[in-house]
């Protein structure tokens, strides 16, 4: 089978009415830059069948949708590793995004730097994978790329702290019952707030724990903080010296938090 590569479009509505061929169209390379990149690639030797294309795009039909879809600009590229090309584009795409092959089995969807192998972890995830990768490209105009992925110490190199702030760190995800409960707070926090009398600009840094290797900082968090195991969830806020988890916690005692002298801030756990 050729290598199927296109736009899944605004047409997306009217797609439950043709093939699937018909959701492709052709995209330069500068606007992939600018839209949602998603590479799916499966196994096919049977040059008559598209079961696991059809199947894919069935799963995208299902769970992503129109409204999501129209609101992002994105790409959704399909590629059969038994072909020449379709093989040569899985080697291309795995090394540009840094993901190493060792253990990887199609079929399996990259998204937003992230991996979902077959097609129940396809289907779990892509959603909120999709949600995800729009929130980093258009909203925190921080995408996924492995020239910023940090490691170890520098981690939060890319998260300035300034020390004449007060500083918040909110890791969250964009499906979480609970996180969607305190966002109206959050999103709602004043641009200063008093510390022992003295106004002072508030900084929110927020985090994504599903957007790339934020695992990775989030887990960095959790043990600095020394974080028992029953509050390691999301939502939760640290400060200097201290953290709130769970939206019944946040939305108790955030603003009591923020007044109160935040201590020395150093955004790297390990130099706390």
């Amino acid at each position: 089978m050729s290598m199927n590569k296109g736009v899944f479009g605004k047409i997306f509505a009217a797609a439950l009415l043709v093939s699937p061929a018909a959701l492709f169209a052709g995209g330069s390379k500068a606007a992939a830059q600018e839209k949602i990149n998603a590479y799916f690639f499966y196994e096919e030797l049977c040059a008559s069948c598209q079961t696991d294309y059809d199947r894919f795009f069935s799963i995208a039909r299902e769970q992503l949708p129109p409204d999501e879809l129209d609101q992002y600009p994105h790409n959704f590229y399909t590629h059969n590793v038994y072909d020449t090309a379709g093989r040569a584009r899985y080697v291309n795409i795995t090394d540009e995004l840094g993901i190493d092959r060792g253990d990887l089995q199609v079929p399996l969807l990259i998204l937003g730097g992230r991996v979902f192998q077959g097609y129940d972890s396809i289907s779990s995830n892509i959603r909120e994978a999709y949600l995800t990768a729009a929130e980093d490209l258009y909203v925190n105009k921080r995408p996924y790329s492995p020239k910023t992925k940090k490691t170890g110490a520098n981690l939060f190199d890319d998260y300035p702290v300034n020390p004449d702030h007060v500083t918040m760190v909110y890791f969250y995800r964009v499906f979480c019952p609970q996180c969607a409960k305190v966002k109206p707070l959050i999103d709602a926090l004043p641009e200063k707030v008093m510390v022992n009398g003295t106004e002072r600009k508030l900084d929110v840094i927020r985090i994504n724990t599903r957007s790339g290797n934020n695992g990775e900082r989030v887990a960095a968090f959790l043990e600095a903080w020394q974080v028992p195991d029953e509050d390691r969830q999301v939502p939760i806020v640290f400060f200097p010296g201290s953290y709130l988890s769970g939206a019944d916690a946040i939305a108790g005692q955030l603003e009591r938090r923020l007044g109160e002298e935040p201590g020395p801030w150093k955004l790297l756990p390990e130099k706390r």
